[in-house]
């Protein structure tokens, strides 16, 4: 995407708000307490299709960044993580009995946390016990996030041994000062090791993190940032906007000790920079947040239309069921949502108990299953085709959206109808407020409740 001369930073910060980052529909904040037969029903209702994809949550980090939100548990005791692995293999074993022996899997994606705070022996069984209850479709996908920090040459070499080619590192900011505020060291000599050592083990699909809106960051900084970030050469590039909410996470009240918190016209400018500077360097800007290489897996699955929303970010369609293990995992089929349990002990509780982990989802209604539909089109391709939409859906897509449809002329910079093509089109502003447009066609958005539930639109 082109951003045009005319978009200026005061621009996007006025028309930002807060709202879901819709990496589901309906979003997670609508989740509610959830009995373990529900989901128990929902595998035995997956048994009949076809792959699904595996996301194993590994907790553990030896450290706590300040910024972040992720559900993490700060350790520098390896062997919980020998631990941890035993119960997910017993969490994969219940699985494994709902849906039938050898069930075919066409993903297998390992997040955290850190993935590389288990040792080479704990990964080596993960991995074997995947096998050992499901079958790996020929093309299956194996990613897994690493921090440079930490990460061993032992490790790299497992999880290539293991069959895994593609994987993510957080480097969010090169900048002494920043690192410093965010209490999260890491050097772009130790990133470019961990790059360099992974290609030589095979991997070939590598993607960096990056976040904006971090204290102490200035456009001088951040555009050194993208430059060391650039010279890495990636794959692709996840650029996040920082979500700052210590009402949620209390931790995230220690960046606040390094000095104040962005506001929305400085993430804007650091945004539009980014957008600038990567597409300059030949990225593809893709959906929300994220750049490609063209040719690259992702910029390819983009450009057939096969690149999907999904609680890990922008990833290219693996299956329609999405099976999250461990603490805090989130799973997704065409009908349900759900999440484990957060707290490990009751995690622990459950997988003792030989049930299901879940604390809480919601099962999709006819309503929330069209919403999804056309809310997932626009966050990926920034326009969505009604006619096509509707003969997926087998509905009037046209007359079932009327209402919102007619609301667009009063937000005509972001978004437009054209009834001639029945096409539903963004803005270049639109494109970088897509949140505000999804919100539009989301039944459970408030405005007054999302200043406090969500992150900025930006």
């Amino acid at each position: 995407m082109t951003l045009p001369v005319a978009l200026s930073a005061e621009c996007l910060a006025d028309r930002a708000t807060r709202g879901p980052r819709y990496t589901s529909y309906p979003p997670a904040t609508e989740m509610r307490p959830m009995a373990t037969a529900t989901v128990a029903r929902e595998l035995e209702a997956v048994r009949g299709g076809g792959p699904v994809s595996i996301y194993v949550h590994v907790p553990f980090c030896r450290s706590l960044c300040w910024y972040c939100g992720c559900n993490v548990i700060p350790s520098r005791d390896t062997s919980r993580g020998d631990g941890y692995v035993d119960l997910v293999a017993t969490e994969l074993a219940i699985a494994a009995e709902a849906l039938g022996p050898g069930f075919p899997i066409s993903e297998i994606a390992l997040g955290g946390g850190s993935p590389n705070f288990l040792t080479p022996k704990a990964v080596r069984h993960l991995v074997a016990t995947i096998h050992r209850y499901f079958t790996p479709t020929g093309d299956i996908r194996r990613s897994v996030e690493l921090d440079p920090r930490s990460t061993t040459s032992s490790q790299v070499e497992t999880f290539a041994a293991a069959g895994f080619h593609a994987m993510s590192v957080g480097v969010q900011d090169f900048s002494d000062a920043v690192q410093d505020a965010i209490h999260r060291h890491q050097s772009q000599a130790q990133t470019r090791w961990l790059l360099e050592h992974a290609r030589v083990m095979g991997f070939r699909d590598i993607n960096i993190d990056m976040v904006y809106g971090l204290p102490l960051q200035t456009e001088e900084s951040f555009a050194r940032t993208l430059d060391e970030v650039i010279e890495l050469q990636p794959d692709r590039i996840a650029l996040f906007g920082y979500a700052h909410l210590p009402d949620k996470l209390p931790h995230q009240r220690l960046v606040e000790r390094a000095g104040r918190v962005l506001d929305r016209y400085e993430r804007a400018t650091l945004l539009l920079l980014a957008i600038e500077r990567l597409t300059a360097a030949g990225y593809i800007h893709l959906g929300l947040d994220h750049f490609a290489r063209p040719g690259s897996p992702l910029a390819v699955a983009a450009t057939e239309r096969r690149m999907v929303r999904t609680f890990q970010g922008y990833v290219e369609y693996r299956a329609d069921t999405i099976l999250g293990f461990g603490v805090t995992a989130i799973s997704s089929t065409p009908r349900m949502i759900w999440q484990n349990h957060g707290e490990l002990g009751e995690w622990e509780r459950a997988i003792a108990e030989r049930r299901p982990p879940v604390t809480r989802g919601f099962a999709l209604d006819a309503d929330d299953q069209i919403r999804r539909a056309l809310i997932g089109r626009l966050m990926c391709d920034g326009e969505v085709d009604l006619a096509a939409l509707g003969d997926e859906l087998a509905i009037d897509a046209r007359g079932y959206f009327a209402r919102e449809l007619a609301s667009l002329n009063d937000v005509a910079d972001l978004a437009s109808y054209d009834p001639t093509t029945n096409v539903l089109t963004t803005t270049p502003l639109g494109r970088l407020l897509i949140r505000n447009v999804c919100m539009i066609f989301d039944r459970y958005c408030e405005p007054a409740s999302s200043q406090q539930r969500f992150s900025s639109t930006i």
